[in-house]
């Protein structure tokens, strides 16, 4: 049971003793630690901080005190939620009581439903909790002890804080990313350009507001934001959009706006208005988002390639001699601000805008978002739930978020809360969430699509598994550089892997639909099987061979011994696969020369084991390769397969097929051997790439 402290008695409580009335059914779970009585936009408030205990913590997930507000009003107003915004934000509420949520106890009898219409244009509005006050006098009066536990589960357990798509407003439901906004906002300080780019909806947007709003609170400068997809801006001239912003400008600062805009002197007139705040000593921001819709790789209006040379000349010209002003762009890709030349014209950005990739949200920031946002409403993510969940959606804010809502949807509807949910929970319902999440999964790589397509491409060959591919296309590729900056993919020993899988899967799926295949790998057709089949045996074993030059002049394990693989001539016999039995001839005959050699080389050394352990550590890529020639032969020959290999055959024909079975496909053996050689060139290269 809580208490009301001696100081809240002896002050507040002293003056206002009928308060203790409705404070009392608080006590059940929570303690009065301080009060006050608060006048904020004309408007009478009394303030109190409740400290919950060690259950009601557990239970709503409070890691601070809770701010409670009493307006003893009979009519609610908006300027009372606008005085409680500003209690928030100012000590002693700021940094001492929860930014989620807050207590509101009014006279006013249709509160309720006032509440409701008031944040139903307000999407991440804070929980407010309402309480009429007659009502926690009746609950005082009849010891009621679970009055404001059932309140609080109706308010929590009842709302869905996952499901935000709009970009936030407000800092209540703004996690991580203070590292990067101080860096910006010190840049703002010293008038330096900075850039953002990353993904749709990795919140560039919700960043750039909470760098809007520290700049105006901190008065580092005057901030202008420009959304720059809205049609009246990008279908716009450079000069006309100049002339836009020199208006607002100028109502801004309250100066009388006449000049006339043209081509000819709209460069001239906005260089006189920066001159005249220069001299007032007004700093200015200017934060322009979605850049690239007003830039030179517009697909839709392209008189900004030319436009946005005319443009930039002028802001930079402005920059370098007043030094009052700044910009902050937000895009895709930073090539708008790393091509030097465009349309054989210096660009005026290059070089003088520094970037970062605003990428998705690391683990932790992922499991306190879930832990604090789940816990109020009635949902308890574990760790290994939260890890899963950060693998899958690789940290993006919007479908992290998105997914969690479709988990509190799902589980809601078969279990009372609060609900725990598990890694098995999580993969139990991942593939319905992933076709909830379809429009967002598309939505975050579009802009790629649309702007960037040698990028775009990058991915889907990435996505579609097809590693050979992407390995040629990517090498000395700066689109590599931008994907990994998007955290779309990430290095490791050498490689690429998927870093956002629900993205690429996604991807791939859509290349599957557009290019009617079977399975998502692309498979040659029909007609130009045989030259494939010749030039990827012929590839295969020039790359083998080079890879065993390397492994001679370093003093590796040799993989054949001194005369390299026998049977070259049996290569040249192989057909395309097209039945069980040119598929068997394939994989005895790659068997044979690939597998057997390598085993009668250890033989001959007298190395017992020498496939299973020296070539599987020596050459792990390879070894792969070749387990998976090795049981398909058995397979085909109807050998002997152990549990073990039983297993392994499974788990090969399932990638190799995509899960499908033979007869779903309509070439299912020339898939098997378009696999098997792809996968054998691409493991012989990356061995080989490691001598390199």
């Amino acid at each position: 049971m809580g208490t009301i402290r001696t100081e809240v008695n002896e002050s507040i409580l002293s003056e206002f003793p009928e308060h203790r009335n409705f404070l009392t059914p608080f006590l059940n779970g929570f303690y009065v630690t301080w009060g006050r009585k608060r006048r904020e936009y004309n408007t009478d408030l009394f303030i109190y901080f409740l400290s919950p205990d060690e259950h009601f913590k557990e239970s709503y997930g409070f890691d601070n005190e809770i701010l409670l507000v009493y307006a003893p009003y009979t009519r609610m107003e908006p300027r009372t939620i606008q005085a409680i915004e500003q209690i928030m934000s100012t000590s002693p509420a700021k940094g001492r009581v929860e930014t989620l949520s807050y207590f509101l106890i009014t006279d006013c009898d249709d509160m309720d439903e006032w509440l409701d219409g008031y944040l139903s244009s307000r999407q991440e509005s804070r929980i407010i909790v309402p309480f009429l006050k007659s009502d926690l006098l009746k609950a005082k009066a009849n010891a009621d002890d679970w009055f404001v536990r059932n309140k609080l589960n109706g308010q929590y357990f009842g709302r869905d804080l996952f499901n935000y798509t709009l970009p936030l407003i407000d800092d209540a439901y703004f996690f991580g990313r203070q590292s990067i906004m101080m860096e910006y906002y010190d840049s703002v300080k010293r008038r330096e350009n900075k850039a953002v780019f990353g993904l749709r909806k990795t919140g560039k947007t919700s960043f750039l507001y909470k760098l809007k709003r520290l700049c105006e609170n901190e008065g580092v400068a005057n901030v202008f934001y420009y959304d720059c997809k809205v049609p009246h801006i990008r279908k716009s001239r450079w000069f006309e959009f100049l002339e836009d912003i020199a208006k607002e400008v100028s109502e801004r600062f309250n100066i009388v706006f006449k000049d006339q805009y043209t081509e000819r002197t709209a460069s001239k007139h906005f260089e006189n208005l920066i001159k005249s705040l220069h001299a007032k000593d007004k700093r200015m921001l200017f934060i322009l988002d979605e850049i690239e819709y007003i830039s030179f790789v517009s697909p839709k209006d392209i008189h900004w390639e030319d436009d946005y040379i005319e443009f930039w000349q002028t802001m930079w010209s402005c920059q370098s001699r007043y030094k009052t002003l700044s910009f902050i762009l937000a895009g895709v890709n930073p090539s708008v601000v790393e091509k030097d030349l465009v349309n054989g014209v210096q660009n005026p950005l290059f070089g003088i805008v520094s970037h970062n990739y605003l990428t998705g949200l690391n683990l932790d920031e992922v499991q306190t978002m879930l832990k604090r946002l789940g816990k109020r409403m009635g949902i308890r993510f574990q760790h290994d739930a939260c890890n899963e969940i950060f693998k899958w959606y690789g940290g993006h804010p919007l479908l992290t978020r998105q997914a969690c809502s479709c988990i509190n949807t799902f589980l809601s509807s078969n279990h009372d809360k609060p609900i725990e949910v598990t890694s098995s929970e999580f993969s139990n319902n991942k593939q319905h969430i992933d076709r909830e999440l379809v429009f967002y999964s598309d939505h975050a790589v579009s802009e790629i699509r649309q702007f960037y397509p040698d990028e775009y491409y990058l991915f889907e060959l990435l996505s579609i598994d097809h590693q050979l591919d992407f390995k040629e296309l990517s090498r000395d590729s700066a689109e590599i550089k931008h994907l990994i900056g998007y955290q779309l993919i990430r290095e490791g020993n050498g490689t690429y892997e998927i870093n956002i899988p629900v993205i690429a899967k996604r991807v791939a799926l859509e290349s599957k639909r557009q290019n009617g295949r079977d399975i998502i790998y692309p498979i040659v057709e029909k007609e130009n099987r045989q030259l494939w089949l010749v030039r990827r045996l012929g590839e295969i074993c020039t790359e083998i061979r080079h890879l065993e030059r390397f492994t001679k002049k370093y003093n590796q394990n040799l993989l054949f011994g001194p005369n390299s693989f026998p049977e070259a001539d049996q290569i040249k016999l192989i057909n395309v696969a097209s039945d069980e039995s040119t598929f068997s001839f394939f994989i005895n005959v790659i068997n044979r020369c690939f597998v057997e050699s390598i085993e009668v080389y250890g033989k001959s050394l007298n190395i017992s084991n020498y496939y299973w352990h020296n070539i599987k550590d020596s050459y792990p890529e390879l070894w792969n390769v070749l387990d998976r020639v090795k049981v398909y032969r058995n397979e085909r020959d109807h050998l002997h397969l152990n549990n073990t290999n039983i297993d392994k055959l499974d788990s090969y024909l399932k990638e190799d097929l995509e899960g499908n079975s033979f007869s779903y496909l309509k070439d299912p053996y020339f898939v098997l051997q378009q696999r098997l050689l792809d996968r054998m060139l691409l493991a012989v290269l990356n061995e080989t790439d490691r001598y390199n």
